[in-house]
């Protein structure tokens, strides 16, 4: 592919290569032992990718252990009712993604193979993958050359190919990535440049000293302007929840007046507060919002909302968002 003025040269590209060898010595030596780095067969390398989607790794491992022991293939996972599914999710938040991979699972015990198929291509048709979700499976999980193009790798290839202080563009960072990868342990390849950038290629205050491949980072110590969009600050919104209870039972229902959490029990949401003061406050993010709820202890549900009583031990089975089962934690009825 000939060069033009916003790809980076065959130069800047040489010299990218050479530094490889020195990134694969300090992944060998410094990645993190992560359970789903054991044994990366399709299905566990699938479950972490979704598990990672928008996650603190910290936060996943417990998830992910958890999840191969409920659901260790994808026809245990593909016969689980949808409701244990979301409820084994509970906590991570995004549940699109455990829908995804439950739908994902149906799709897989359909396959001629009962397996993923290797081909990025192949993998992009199926539900809940995209290019780099596709990307790291093939790669790492079948050992195809194939990028795994995310936030991490844009911003150290970024670094590596920035010219007058400036990184190129994304789509010229993936095409990038694209011929960077080798045919010989791709999986190894694109895990070393994600692990660099999680890990020391931060992106407001960059380890550069420990870097392996420093001497060849034009970008140290001045970062150069990336090409990422600004993130909006959070919408401030205020809500009411309301904590039916009937001795030891709470009432739930499944509908959220902004249509959020489909599919899980939530405590009802009402638009203005009921008599009386509340009993809780807490705050949580969503989305784009960071929202403020006062918590009201109530003998009923409000009227004309659909739902049902639960006791103790029908709470702790159903699905919850992690907002609302914190509240019941916090009340004493969790």
């Amino acid at each position: 592919m000939p060069s033009h003025a916003t790809s980076p040269g065959t130069a800047i590209e040489s010299k990218i290569r050479r530094t490889l060898p020195f990134l694969y010595a300090w992944y060998r030596k410094n990645h993190r032992p992560l359970p789903w780095r054991t044994r990366p067969t399709p299905y566990r390398t699938a479950v972490a990718e979704f598990m990672c989607q928008q996650t603190r790794i910290t936060t996943v491992i417990p998830y992910y252990r958890r999840w191969l022991k409920i659901f260790p293939s994808w026809q245990k996972l593909a016969r689980a009712p949808a409701a244990r599914v979301l409820r084994m999710w509970e906590g991570l938040g995004y549940y699109r993604r455990a829908r995804f991979l439950h739908a994902l699972a149906k799709a897989v015990i359909r396959l001629p193979g009962k397996d993923l198929p290797s081909d990025p291509q192949a993998l992009r048709s199926l539900p809940g993958i995209g290019d780099y979700t596709a990307g790291a499976i093939a790669s790492i999980a079948f050992g195809k050359a194939a990028p795994a193009f995310d936030g991490n790798v844009a911003r150290v290839l970024g670094r590596l190919a920035a010219k007058n202080g400036k990184a190129p563009t994304l789509a010229v960072l993936r095409d990038l990535a694209g011929r960077m990868v080798p045919t010989s342990n791709p999986g190894l390849h694109n895990q070393a440049l994600m692990e660099l950038g999680a890990l020391i290629c931060l992106p407001k205050k960059p380890r550069c000293a420990l870097c392996p491949i420093q001497r060849a980072c034009p970008s140290s110590p001045h970062l150069p302007l990336a090409p990422s969009r600004k993130r909006p600050t959070p919408t401030l919104q205020y809500e009411f929840i309301l904590l039916p209870k009937r001795k030891r039972k709470i009432w739930l229902t499944r509908t959220h007046p902004l249509g959020r959490w489909r599919g899980l029990h939530c405590l009802p949401v009402v638009p203005h507060p009921p008599k009386g003061e509340g009993r809780a406050r807490i705050s949580y993010a969503f989305t784009r919002y960071q929202v403020q709820a006062d918590v009201f202890v109530v003998p009923r549900p409000p009227p004309g909302t659909t739902g049902r009583w639960l006791g103790p031990a029908q709470l702790r089975k159903v699905a919850m968002p992690a907002p609302h089962r914190k509240i019941l934690h916090q009340l004493g009825f969790g």
